[in-house]
């Protein structure tokens, strides 16, 4: 039987976890771009693991990450193992220089010396630990100037180890190791992948807001890895502009909506019309109009009269009495419950809108009212009672 007998190897499916734990690693980070903040791109397995994009201005600023994992739980990362340097009576000889070239360290502080000031930081991520002399290491990074012997040694012979023909200063290799950050216990990268949903999900809130059921928190997050995986094995020529680039590789804010299943137009009209919580509420809109079955240029339209209507009411609300007002308001909150209960379909909400609009013609109001407001009117008390 074919379980009976021991494969000849499983290096296979071991290789397979890892990649998966890459793909995790480069998904989490991708859902920072959602805070919409300096963040900006994330690149899957291209000079590196993955690379985060920062935006300053007109300027991009990068962050290379190494993931590297192990089974055993127990394991710790030696100093010959990150940083290419045995424990005692280290040697500069050509050996060890590429022992130093080819650790886990070496590898991502290349990425100091080829992009200069453009290279932000560089980080190990990992699901283990690391051992006293590693961490001893890593905490010595932080004081200056650095006394740690193995540093210093790092510091001395790394541009010999990389063969660069014009050397840098010493002060300048030494704020290029600074850059360097070793993160363990990572535990959404362990085999299982069992934390990932959780920490993943509390992502999405922590930088979107945008609250999901867990069905829906899985989808996303098959849809992420999945997106990660694509990008990844899509090949890149060493020849290729910078559009190319994004597109093969690369993972921004459109990717993320429509995993999210937001309207970009819908995100960018909240955005631009001053919501600090555009994506929450182009989530909370997209999903509710959805249901209603009303179409991707329905959505467009109901939130750009949302945001009339709120610009209406901050700007314009003077043109009204305070009884006026008040009764309006009162009228529109009761429709939304209403629809809401009712199914929420368009065509009934549209019965509700022409109602309120006949019957406000005589008021102070009527002059400056018109459906469209109203209609956004109702949305705007929709969002309001989602996110209360």
């Amino acid at each position: 039987m074919l379980h009976e007998v021991s494969p000849r190897e499983g290096a296979g499916r071991d290789t397979i976890s890892r990649f998966q734990a890459q793909f995790r690693a480069a998904g989490y980070a991708s859902l920072e771009i959602l805070e919409g903040k300096n963040i900006d791109r994330v690149y899957c397995d291209y000079h590196d693991d993955f690379v985060v994009r920062h935006k300053n201005g007109s300027q991009y600023f990068y962050h290379f990450f190494q993931v590297k994992t192990k089974s055993k739980r127990n394991h710790q990362w030696s100093l010959l193992e990150i940083f290419g340097i045995k424990k005692k009576g280290q040697s500069a000889d050509r050996n060890a220089l590429d022992r130093i070239r080819d650790s886990f360290a070496g590898k991502l502080l290349i990425h100091t010396i080829n992009f200069g000031e453009s290279c932000l930081r560089v980080t190990l991520l990992t699901n283990v630990q690391f051992s006293d002399d590693v961490e001893s290491m890593i905490e010595d990074l932080s004081k200056s100037p650095i006394s740690n012997s193995k540093l210093q040694f790092l510091i001395k012979h790394l541009c010999t180890a990389f063969e660069l023909s014009s050397p840098f200063f010493e002060s300048e290799v030494e704020a290029n190791i600074c850059k360097l950050c070793l993160q363990p216990g990572i535990t959404y990268l362990n085999a299982d992948g069992g934390e990932f949903y959780e920490q993943a999900r509390s992502a999405i809130y922590k930088f979107s807001e945008i609250d999901l059921e867990h069905s829906e928190t899985l989808e996303i997050l098959e849809s992420l890895v999945s997106l990660v995986e694509k990008k990844s094995s899509t090949q890149v020529l060493s020849s290729v502009t910078e559009a190319d680039l994004d597109d093969k590789a690369g993972i921004g804010i459109e990717e993320l909506l429509e995993i999210l299943s937001i309207s970009k137009t819908a995100y960018q009209n909240l955005l631009n019309g001053g919501d600090s919580k555009a994506l929450k509420r182009a989530s909370i809109m997209q999903r509710k109009l959805s249901e209603a079955g009303a179409s991707d240029a329905m959505i467009e339209y109901c939130t750009q009269q949302k945001i009339n209507w709120d610009v209406w009411l901050r700007e314009k609300r003077h043109l009204a009495t305070e009884y006026d007002l008040n009764f309006l308001l009162e009228e529109l909150d009761q429709i939304q419950k209403t629809w809401a209960k009712s199914g929420a379909r368009m065509g009934a909400l549209q019965t509700q809108i022409d109602e309120l609009y006949s019957s406000k013609q005589n008021s102070k109001l009527g002059n400056s009212l018109t459906k469209d407001l109203l209609l956004g009117g109702v949305f705007s008390f929709l969002v309001r009672s989602e996110t209360e």
